[in-house]
Formats: structure tokens, sequence, C-alpha cells
């Protein structure tokens, strides 16, 4: 079927609409009677946030929040432009498509882009919904109606840019900063999510050196590392992981040197972290561990019409693509790596006896013999 098809379609389909609406009395606009009034109230996206996104257990990341509010942004400002005067919080059905359309046909956003939008203007209607005070009707969401009767586009399909792992060697060669290069290293090495890398804490880095243990008392005292030397434990259930499962990760002898070099010189404050903000030697996010990688990989490396662009999320496609195909380990293997679903680690007895310490001891040893070498010159490893 054709574009011209499918809009024609719609558009027959949207007269039936109307003709349902007058049939049974019921108005497809219900909030536009509203939309005065809201003028001369509080903003309802903030109302929402300050009363009920700021209270969600799972959201903790800064950069979360400031998703919410460039979307909210943006929908209110492309409202006041193309409509007459109707206030954010009271859109039509109709509205809702044609922000849609602009997002896809305008800006190019992906599907997925466009789908994340969608979800967080959703939240704020449907929270307005379980209001009584809110005139919102329960049955009635605009946002997901026109998500059901848009089309929203297509994902894009590049890839990344083939590295094969001595154009990869090549390029980590290059790279300066001891702790640039610690992070990398430990996301192609690890296959860490970048918000994995911000809430890596030294209680769960276990390292044996003389040093660094009276410099971090708290190096590697997690429960989980017990009986287990030079290894890292990667925790599911802290915000910002994503994984479904925990796992314990072998740390190789090129990872321990640039861990090291990077905790030597790591600046010396009260705070759990591996890896510090260069400002304010804090906590990262995910987006000063990308910008590691935009430092040290672009312009070489950045988005072209064929390619994605190396960001942070390279590290864990590359790892998961080393082990799959390159080592030929076993899927089950990849996945409790990337700590991915096998069984959900809550039904087991004993979740640390009857599931990390077991998968970890199979695949230790084949981590150790087969993990790639980044070629780092070890010779004056501290």
């Amino acid at each position: 079927m054709s574009d011209n098809q499918t809009h024609s379609g719609t558009d027959a389909f949207d007269d039936v609409s109307e003709a349902y609406a007058t049939a049974f009395n019921r108005d497809p606009d219900p909030l536009e009677q509203y939309s005065d009034q809201f003028k001369n109230l509080p903003d309802p996206f903030e109302f929402f946030i300050q009363k009920s996104l700021k209270n969600r257990d799972s959201i903790g990341d800064p950069d979360t929040y400031e998703h919410y509010h460039r979307t909210y942004r943006e929908w209110k400002d492309y409202i006041r432009t193309t409509t007459d005067d109707r206030h954010p919080a009271c859109p039509s059905t109709a509205h809702v498509k044609r922000y849609i359309e602009w997002r896809r046909d305008v800006h190019q956003n992906s599907r997925r882009t466009i789908l994340g939008k969608l979800s967080r203007l959703a939240q704020a209607y449907e929270y307005w919904q379980s209001k009584q005070i809110m005139p919102h009707p329960k049955g009635w969401n605009p946002f997901e109606i026109a998500r059901e009767e848009v089309s929203l586009g297509e994902d894009e399909t590049r890839n990344y840019p083939d590295l094969p792992l001595s154009t990869l060697q090549s390029e980590f060669a290059k790279i300066n900063n001891i702790r640039s290069r610690a992070i990398i290293g430990t996301q192609l090495k690890e296959g860490l999510r970048a918000g994995e890398v911000g809430n890596l804490r030294l209680s769960e880095v276990h390292i044996s050196h003389h040093e660094l243990q009276g410099q971090y008392p708290e190096l590697g005292t997690h429960h989980a590392l017990s009986g287990h030397s030079d290894v890292v434990y990667v925790p599911h259930d802290r915000d910002g992981n994503k994984s479904t499962n925990p796992r314990l990760l072998p740390i190789d002898d090129e990872l321990r040197w640039l861990l090291i070099r990077h905790l030597l010189t790591r600046p010396q404050v009260d705070e759990p972290w591996v890896f510090l903000s260069r400002r304010s030697f804090g906590k990262i996010g995910p987006k000063p561990v990308n910008r590691v990688w935009k430092e040290e990989f672009h312009p070489k490396y950045a988005e072209t019409a064929e390619h994605d662009a190396i960001t942070s999320h390279f590290g864990r496609h590359w790892f998961s693509t080393y082990w799959r195909l390159e080592a030929g380990l076993e899927r089950e293997h990849v996945q409790y790596m990337r700590g991915d679903l096998i069984q959900p680690y809550e039904k087991y007895p004993d979740p640390i006896d009857d599931y990390l310490h077991p998968n970890y001891r199979q695949i230790e040893s084949v981590y150790r013999e087969n993990v790639f070498k980044l070629n780092i010159a070890l010779s004056h490893s501290p």
C-alpha cells in the first residue's frame, strides 16, 4: 500500500469517527472547554514532576529528569505555535497526531525517539487522569490514541563501523588520559553500560594490589566478591544499571593495570564511586561516560549516513559480538556476562550461592584464557 493510499484511508475513517461521535453524542475534543482555565493555573506538567515523578524510587539520575523537562518544553512550544492558543495540557488527538508527524518528518526522529517522547507525555496525562481534581477523562488519552493511529516511522538500521581488533588496538593506543583509558577499557572488557560504569562502587571491585588496598580500605569488600580475586560485581537493582540479573566478571591483566593506574591518581575524596566527575568529584551519569568516548573517537568515528557514531554503547556491542561470534562462547554464558535474563535472580533459593558464583565459575577460566588484548604495555605495571 502506498503512502497516499494509507493517508487517504485514514482521512476516510476520520469522517467515520465523527459520525460515531455525533451518533452517540460524544465529544471528540473533550478538553477544549478547559483550555482557557488552565492558562490561569500553575503548570500541570511541573505539578506531575514534583508530585509524582520525583517520588519514583527507580529514578535517581538527574539526566532522567532533564529528558522529561526537555520533552515537555518541546511539546509546549509546539502547541503554542501551531494551534489557536490551545493549552498544552488540553490537546485533541489531532494535535498529538500532527506533533508525531512533525517529529517524524521535519526533525527526522526515529520511531524509538518518538515513542520515548510520547511515553513521557502520556505519563503526565495519566497522572492527571488519576487525580479527582483534574478534568481529564479517564477513558480517553489522546497520546495513546495517536500512537495507535499514526505511523511513527522506522528505527534507523545503521550499524557501527567495522573495527577489527587491530584497528581497535591502534585507536586505544592513541588515548592518553588515564581516566578515559580506564572507562573505555572497562566497557570494552566487561560490556558495561554507561550507567553501570557510573554506578560502579569501590566495594564492588576487587584488585589484588597492596598499595590500593591501603589507599582504599573499602575496595573489594562487597559480600558477593567473597572468595574471588581480580573481579568486578555488577548489581542489577541500581537505577541506571538496567540489567535483569547481576553478574561477577573477571578483571584481566590489562584491565587490572588500567584500573590500578586510575585509582592511584583518582582524587582522594569521600565518595564510594570508582569513577568521579572531573568538576564536582562526585558520581557521574551516562552522559559524562559517553562524552569520554566522543572525545577519543570523534570526529573520525562520528555518525555518518552509513554508520552510527561510536559512543559508549559501542563497548557493550564490541564485548557481545566478540564473545558470541569471535570466541564462540555459548549463548547462555554471554547472557550471564551481559546480565541478561536466564532465570529471574529472585527465584533462586540462595541467589548468590545458587546463581552468581556457579555461573561465574563456568565463565572465569574461559574468559581469562580467551579475552581479547588491547596490546597495552604492562612491563611497568604498578
